[in-house]
């Protein structure tokens, strides 16, 4: 009963989740600072503006058709990636201050031998630097898998807490983006396959990632581990089953994100308390947002609140 109030209130206000509200924000937030800080704002503009038509267009097609409904649910995972590639270049410009000494300082000082020796571990065998590329890699398929496995169960209430959960903390970690750019430890492409060592998997890995990952400031704070730690506790209750699982692959992508020089571990430290942070505000930005679709919608009826 209650799925079915929320999907006539959220057709009536336009078709707006939550997480489309928390998007539409963020672009044009975003908009704001790439017309402050590059001279040449167009290209950034057209992005964001062609990201918040695509979130408008998945919310009117969501209630039209089956397909319509699928484009909707997943189409704010697709938005975050594409400001996720965008972040970096405007960061960079509205920041000039570049954080990697202070955070390698900061990994000897508090860590001392630990990292080298995390990175170090049993001598850095091949099928281990295989294995923990495949973990990190999981980071970007687990959280979709879980999505998509609540929608086909037609768990769409779930589904939307999980998407919009995801989202707010990925945009979370973007804001650390602008206020500490810091590219982290990694390894010059040259040099890699000698430094880092591995196989095909690990090959692989680093292919995708200079391909696919345009954003060279996103090292502080580690989104790797803050969105692993929120879908982890999420997907606990919602899929009890995986738990143990669910945990071993989180782990194996912590781990991997210092074991495979992309990160400090002040940033892995940080992205955890990060995501600790939010996980009990979530459901109240979740609610403070779809309570504000719900009043927006009744003003423009001249409908009361109450």
């Amino acid at each position: 009963m209650r799925d079915a109030v929320d999907e006539q209130v959220t057709h009536a206000a336009g078709g707006l989740w939550p997480v489309d509200r928390l998007l539409m924000g963020a672009l044009a937030a975003l908009a704001l600072l790439a017309l402050a800080a590059q001279p040449r704002p167009a290209p950034a503009l057209l992005l964001f503006g062609g990201l918040a038509l695509f979130v408008l267009a998945g919310a009117r097609l969501g209630p039209a058709t089956r397909q319509g409904s699928f484009v909707h649910a997943f189409a704010p995972l697709a938005v975050v990636v594409g400001i996720y590639e965008s972040v970096g270049f405007l960061a960079g410009a509205l920041n000039p201050t570049r954080w990697d000494a202070t955070f390698a300082a900061l990994d000897q000082r508090l860590f001392g031998s630990l990292v080298p020796a995390w990175r170090g571990v049993l001598g850095r065998p091949p099928w281990l630097c295989d294995l923990l590329s495949v973990c990190y890699f999981s980071y970007y398929l687990v959280p979709l898998a879980m999505a998509v496995a609540l929608y086909l169960q037609g768990r769409h209430r779930e589904h939307r807490r999980f998407v919009f959960s995801l989202v707010a903390t990925l945009l979370a970690t973007y804001a650390g983006y602008f206020l500490w750019p810091t590219s982290g430890p990694r390894v010059p492409a040259a040099e890699a396959e000698v430094v880092l060592g591995g196989g095909a998997l690990s090959s692989a890995l680093r292919v995708f990632i200079a391909g696919c990952e345009l954003n060279a400031l996103d090292a502080f704070p580690s989104g790797h581990t803050a969105l692993s730690v929120v879908f982890l506790a999420l997907g606990w209750k919602l899929f009890p089953r995986w738990r143990a699982p669910l945990a071993l692959t989180v782990g194996g992508i912590v781990y991997s994100t210092v074991f495979l020089s992309h990160h400090y571990l002040v940033d892995v430290v940080a992205g955890a308390l990060l995501g600790l942070g939010l996980l009990p505000l979530l459901p109240y930005g979740e609610r403070a947002l779809h309570r504000h679709g719900r009043l927006t919608w009744l003003s423009a009826k001249g409908a009361s609140p109450s």
